[in-house]
């Protein structure tokens, strides 16, 4: 090997600390990008000269060049703001997006993200600042997450009324109450009945409805206690309102067996057809509570009747009034939920987070993403909490993973490398320069 290849080898070694240089001012220049995974050079000798000495062969390495640059994809720590559509991941999992102006044959049409730095746009759809779109699940009318990915656009401004369909109500009922033998006068109902409550229904135009429930006991036996119901409106609201101020629109009769469990419950009748165009004839099922009977309850969170005062424990309809959209909700699942003026949490949308089986083979696309390679394998794509997917913190952001640190020893011992290398040339220039003068 001649001395003038040692100048080489130098210069190899000039190139890499070079590039080494620059990947550690990339990661000081963007110590303060959101998201930003930090890059490592990595670097590994040429091949090596082979030689006969003495001894056998010799081996001369010949430099080295950068064999690599990595990006390290570490947690980066979370900071708290005050807007809810910036969101963290913590632990794995990348945000999906679809940029209109990606290259969708480079790109598969997807790029990736942990810079959660999110809005929505003019037209609903949930983006980053450049105008890629966030992906993930929309949910249908009853609140249920779709299998599609899709954009996520929150369009739902508000939610239509919905008329009561079921009414849940657990009551305890005094077994000491005397029978009553005179049958239930809806003109009369308080002195026809032991118990009354209210709540409040709605028609299919979500208007509300007092609905006042009186309770007769009509029976007692060893084998139990016999209630029967009567559920009354105000018949200025109805259809067709009768002769007295309340209509009965359903009646039926709780069964209680001598534990004064719930045991039966049979409806008799159950429709009304509430005024001013709302849908007729419209059927509200009363349900007591989980009987022992043919539902197979054990007494929990059902009616009762037993010796003790008579009172409404819960009750609970499904029905609501019109309401517009108040605020978001984001949960650690992904879920976005709507909350609306009329008090229902509609869950709107669910974000989707991708994993890979090797991240670290991702190619970066700028402003902090990523697109797959086939290195990288396909993104395995879900909902946040499941599998090896993180969770999700709204109102943070992740700060980049750069220790300013260890970049500035990284800068140091660079600086020393390339200096040495830089000096390995000047001294090869001077062995050089001695063998031009042995001819003098």
């Amino acid at each position: 090997m001649g001395v003038a290849q040692a100048l080489y080898t130098g210069v190899t070694g000039l190139s890499v600390n070079a590039d080494g240089m620059s990947v550690i001012a990339n990661n000081i220049a963007n110590a303060n990008a959101r998201g930003f995974k930090r890059d490592r050079a990595e670097f590994e000798d040429l091949l090596s000269l082979s030689l006969s000495s003495g001894s056998g062969p010799a081996q001369i390495g010949r430099g080295s060049r950068l064999a690599a640059v990595k990006t390290m994809h570490t947690q980066g720590g979370l900071t708290v703001t005050d807007n809810l559509t910036d969101i963290a991941i913590q632990g794995m999992g990348f945000f999906i997006l679809s940029h209109p102006g990606a290259d969708a044959q480079e790109t598969a049409g997807k790029l990736y993200t942990r810079a959660g730095s999110l809005q929505f746009d003019k037209d609903g759809y949930f983006s980053t600042a450049s105008g890629a779109r966030v992906q993930g699940y929309m949910a249908n009318d009853d609140g249920v997450l779709t299998s599609r990915l899709s954009d996520i656009r929150i369009e739902t401004n508000n939610v239509p009324p919905k008329a009561t369909k079921t009414l849940n109500m657990n009551v305890q009922l005094d077994s000491r109450s005397d029978v009553l033998e005179a049958p239930f006068d809806v003109g009369n109902p308080v002195k026809t009945s032991n118990f009354s409550t209210s709540m409040t229904i709605f028609d299919s135009h979500g208007r509300a409805h007092q609905a006042t429930i009186f309770f007769r006991k009509i029976s007692a036996s060893e084998q139990g206690v016999d209630w029967e119901w009567h559920a009354t409106v105000d018949g200025k609201e109805v259809v067709d309102p009768g002769d007295t101020e309340l209509k009965e629109f359903a009646n039926g009769v709780t069964r209680f067996d001598k534990n004064g469990l719930l045991l039966e419950e049979i409806t008799n009748e159950s429709s009304v057809s509430f005024s001013n165009g709302a849908f007729p004839e419209q059927a509200i099922n009363f349900d007591f509570g989980r009987n022992t009977g043919e539902e197979g309850g054990k007494g929990i969170n059902a009616s009762t009747s037993i010796a003790g005062k008579s009172g409404t424990i819960f009750h609970q309809q499904d029905g609501y009034e019109a309401g517009q959209l108040k605020s978001l909700e984001i949960g650690l699942d992904g879920m976005v939920t709507g909350v609306f003026t009329n008090g229902i949490e509609k869950v709107l949308s669910g974000i989707a987070l991708a994993t890979f089986s090797n991240q670290d083979s991702l190619l970066k696309a700028g402003k902090n993403m990523f697109y797959s390679s086939i290195e990288s394998g396909p993104p395995n794509i879900g909902l946040p909490e499941t599998g090896t997917r993180g969770a999700l913190y709204s109102s943070s952001l992740e700060e980049s993973n750069v220790d300013l640190a260890n970049e500035f020893v990284k800068m140091i011992t660079t600086q020393r490398m390339f200096q040495a290398n830089s000096r390995s040339i000047t001294t090869t220039d001077t062995m050089i320069e001695e063998v031009i003068n042995l001819k003098r």
